[in-house]
């Protein structure tokens, strides 16, 4: 057998040949001698088992079964031992010869393979105990559907009983939930087909709660799918909604700009009010709200702020914020830091407050109370001045009274008509006085003709003060003083250089002999010819003529431009 004993010394796996009765080597091939580290000599009439690692003999025992002539052995796998003690696998075929009484056998090394079978088995195992021991649901299907492994808590989650694995994933469904679970094996297919991770969010029918699905595609066509238990977590959503949903809408009842901001003070949120009055919600604007802040207040307000923010202090400020039609109005703003256990602000909360008709009524009540101490100061004065006046042209004591008393109401008068805090008409005046001193508003001997026209408070009193003079002396010794009497009261706007009041006081229907003149300047003359033109810059002239006191006033009115033309009589 030349040709058989050459491929016998040339093959490179193991090659023996054992007797049958007792399993003596009675052939071995160069590769064989070189993998044990044996000699042929050594080998030869050795029994094979004896080369067999001990753990595995009784399995390598079944070489020296008889089996039919030419029957090829079942594959066995065992370790061989080297001349130096060491093991090593080996795959072996066997074919046996009865009639020579021989059994051949094909070894090959494969260690290698089993030492990729073991880090594969270890790997596996590995694995198992990772995914055994992740919080998540695991399992795996191939491209046929079939689940190939799931670890216990995907049975746990997906509330599945006996085994998963080996079975369709669409078979773990029962019929009648199949139409609820269309959209997440339309999702399941859609991410197998396109080969691309997909994350879902829903709620499992089979669960009974809401999942976090995490589907990944596998090198082998299938999918790996990840599932968490997020019911708590949407709970907790839910609140968390239905809680801003309140604060939103306590929020947006409030009639002040409310904000949020990170620590750094960049906004995240504004209420209703802050749009309406703005124009926009804060954290859409993009320098931060800064804008819409006076140029004046600005930069002491990015100040204060920043000074806050750092200290992580509330603080209050004052300033002016633009209305969406360009308007400044004041506001108090304040902000309070929201802080963590160390101490550091993790959030701020803004308010500001419209304080703008606060501070013009302070502004106005300011204004007013300069205004009263002003007014009592000069009347204070002026009282002074009546008293001296009056004193000094008074015949006796009674005859002082009565005219100072008399001036004094003339002055309680105007102060009633300046504390009503309304434009006072020269009519209304007119009328008062009148009044004050027992003429009827309807007396048929009075005339009484004009346009309206306002009265400065600065002219009020001295004119008041004039008016009553010439009712007075008109009762004693004009118009008044005799049932013949009248009196003419006419006034017109003069626009000509400046606005101004002119006004005519004309009384008649009497004869007033010349030793009724008046002789000597008294307070009623001096009044009217000096401290009007001196207190309101105006022109006056009185005349003493037989029919009666005639007077002309031309009176400066700032406010004439509102003022009705149109004369009226009475």
């Amino acid at each position: 057998m030349p040709n058989f004993a050459r491929f016998f010394a040339l093959c490179p796996d193991m090659l023996m040949a054992a007797n049958l009765r007792d399993g003596v080597l009675t052939h071995v091939n160069p590769a064989a001698s070189r993998a044990l580290g044996w000699s042929e000599a050594e080998l030869l009439s050795r029994p094979f088992l004896e080369l067999v690692h001990p753990d595995d003999r009784d399995g390598a025992a079944a070489l020296s079964v008889p089996r039919a002539p030419g029957q090829t052995n079942v594959r066995l796998e065992h370790r061989m031992l080297r001349k130096d003690g060491s093991h090593f696998w080996t795959e072996w075929h066997t074919v046996y010869f009865p009639d020579d009484e021989l059994v051949y056998g094909v070894g090959r090394d494969i260690s290698e393979r089993k030492q990729a079978e073991a880090a594969l088995a270890a790997a596996e195992a590995e694995r198992a105990a990772v995914l055994e021991s992740i919080g998540d649901a695991f399992y795996s299907v191939d491209a046929e559907w079939r689940i190939t492994y799931a670890n216990a808590r995907a049975a746990a989650l997906l509330n599945l009983g006996g085994a998963m694995v080996g079975r369709r994933l669409g078979d773990l469904v029962p019929e009648k939930n199949k139409a609820r679970f269309g959209p997440q094996f339309a999702w399941f297919r859609q991410a197998m087909k396109d080969r691309q991770q997909r994350n879902l969010e829903y709620f499992s029918e089979t669960a009974g709660r809401w999942v976090s699905a995490r589907i990944y595609p596998r090198d082998d066509g299938g999918l790996s799918v990840y599932y968490q238990d997020i019911s708590e977590r949407k709970r907790m959503e839910e609140t968390l909604r239905a809680s801003q949903a309140h604060f939103e809408a306590v929020a947006n009842l409030v009639p002040d700009l409310l904000w949020r901001a990170e620590p750094d003070g960049t906004p995240t949120w504004s209420n209703q009010y802050w749009t309406e009055f703005v124009g926009q919600p804060l954290e859409t604007l993009p320098d931060g709200g800064w804008g819409e802040l006076h140029p004046d207040d600005a930069a002491e307000v990015r100040i204060t702020f920043e000074a806050s923010f750092r200290s992580a202090r509330p603080i209050s400020h004052e300033c002016r914020v633009r209305r969406k039609d360009g308007v400044y109005r004041w506001f108090l703003m304040r902000i309070q830091p929201l802080l963590d256990g160390d101490g550091a602000a993790v959030a701020w909360f803004g308010a500001a407050t419209d304080i703008d008709d606060l501070k013009r009524a302070q502004g106005q009540q300011d204004l007013l109370i300069a205004e009263l101490q002003h007014r009592t100061r000069n009347l204070l004065g002026v009282v002074r001045a009546l008293a001296a006046q009056t004193l000094e042209r008074s015949a006796s004591l009674d005859d002082f009274s009565e005219r100072f008393n008399s001036r004094l109401g003339a002055l309680s008068r105007v102060q009633s008509f300046l504390s009503r805090g309304s434009a006072i008409g020269i009519r209304e005046l007119l009328l008062a006085e009148l009044a004050a001193h027992g003429i009827e508003p309807n007396e048929p001997r009075v005339i009484l003709e004009g346009p309206p026209a306002e009265l400065p408070d600065g002219s009020l009193q001295a004119l008041a003060l004039g008016v009553h003079e010439l009712t007075t002396n008109a009762l004693k010794h004009g118009a008044f003083a005799t049932p013949s009497g009248r009196l003419a009261i006419r006034w017109s706007i003069e626009t000509e250089e400046s606005p101004s009041l002119s006004l005519e006081w004309c009384e008649s229907g009497l004869a007033m002999p010349d030793s009724d003149r008046p002789v000597c300047r008294g307070f009623g003359l001096d009044l009217i010819e000096r401290s009007l033109p001196y207190q309101l810059g105006a022109t006056a002239r009185v005349a003493f003529s037989p029919k009666g006191v005639a007077c002309k006033l031309v009176v400066p009115l700032p406010n004439a431009g509102s003022l009705a033309l149109a004369p009226t009589a009475s």
